[in-house]
């Protein structure tokens, strides 16, 4: 076969990737879990056969696989390329010992089973081409249909410009949609799942130390984030609501149905508008916490109803941050 050629869809004239995912510099280092780290689609090819001399290209449409433009011929059956994704450069020659990792670090210092997104969409489609004579390069190939003066080679018995996706569909290990990726290392990603829970089941206050501008602090709101990614932050939708039937936060007398006593909530800093999602960013893998706050009870109200003990069930509804 003469002049084998990639012709490829979905990889830019620069044919750089970006994968945005956990990077150091060094091996104590801190880690950048938001670091885009510049990739290469790399083509290796073996026309003499596997474990002999290896071409090294970075992918770009109509890039030759071998040496040169021209007058290059493969007498090898079958004709072996391996596609990479990796950070290195092709440097333009050949190499036996394998590829030399040169963009941003050495491979080690990326992060062993942590999760590697596309940071634009990755689907790259290719075909290999040949041409009908030794002295042809790959200006025989037109930008769209079958060449007059080459031929494409069948992959898996599909024929045709563009037709073989890089990565399979179903390839992907992490992520989804624009944002698919891959998982790196052997640890199998668990779902991520959300435990919440208050620090006490049942509290007891003066109701004189949330008068007015005060705020009683009456439990600590925890929210567990089980099996996520040390570096990435989640969020949930946290609605606070009561057991009573005001649609508003009131306490109750514990004993009888005497009027209420109407309160604010405050969840941290903000308030609580009773019934209304509450978004809860920023949530970190193992323990979040937040405070639970009572306030701006009237003390003019307090007096005006009957003594005794006063109640209240909070309720909290999770959902996701879709």
């Amino acid at each position: 076969m003469y002049n084998p050629t990639i012709l490829i869809t979905g990889v830019d004239s620069s044919y750089n990737v970006y994968l945005i995912g956990p990077l150091r510099w060094s091996e104590t280092g801190t880690w950048n879990y938001t670091k885009e780290i510049q990739m290469n689609v790399l083509a290796v090819s073996y026309p003499e056969g596997l474990g002999g001399t290896a071409f090294i290209r970075a992918i770009k449409d109509k890039q030759p696989l071998l040496g040169g433009w021209s007058n290059q011929e493969v007498t090898t059956t079958p004709f072996y390329v391996d596609i990479y994704l990796v950070n290195a450069n092709d440097y333009g020659g050949t190499t036996n010992t394998g590829l030399v990792s040169n963009l941003n670090s050495n491979g080690a210092f990326f992060k062993l089973d942590s999760p590697y997104t596309f940071k634009n969409l990755f689907n790259p489609h290719f075909t290999i081409g040949i041409t009908d004579a030794l002295d042809q390069g790959p200006y025989v190939f037109p930008e769209a249909g079958a060449p007059t003066q080459g031929q494409f080679i069948p992959i898996d018995g599909v024929v045709g410009q563009g037709t073989t996706p890089v990565v399979d569909p179903n390839g992907y290990t992490s992520g989804e949609g624009g944002n698919d990726g891959f998982w790196y290392g052997d640890q199998v990603p668990q779902p991520v799942s959300y435990l919440f829970s208050f620090l006490e089941n049942s509290v007891s206050f003066d109701l004189s130390a949330a008068y007015g501008n005060k705020k009683k602090e009456i439990n600590t709101a925890r929210m567990e984030v089980v099996n996520g990614v040390v570096g990435g932050e989640y969020a949930q939708k946290v609605t606070f609501s009561t057991t009573g039937t005001t649609n508003s936060f009131q306490l109750k007398p514990v004993i009888g149905d005497g009027f209420g006593i109407d309160f604010t909530l405050y969840f941290g800093s903000g308030q609580v508008l009773y019934g209304t999602p509450i978004l809860w960013d920023e949530l970190t893998p193992a323990m979040n916490t937040r405070s639970l706050s009572i306030g701006n009870i009237d003390e003019s109200q307090v007096l005006e109803r009957v003594g005794g003990g006063y109640q209240v069930t909070i309720c909290i509804t999770i959902t996701n941050n879709d």
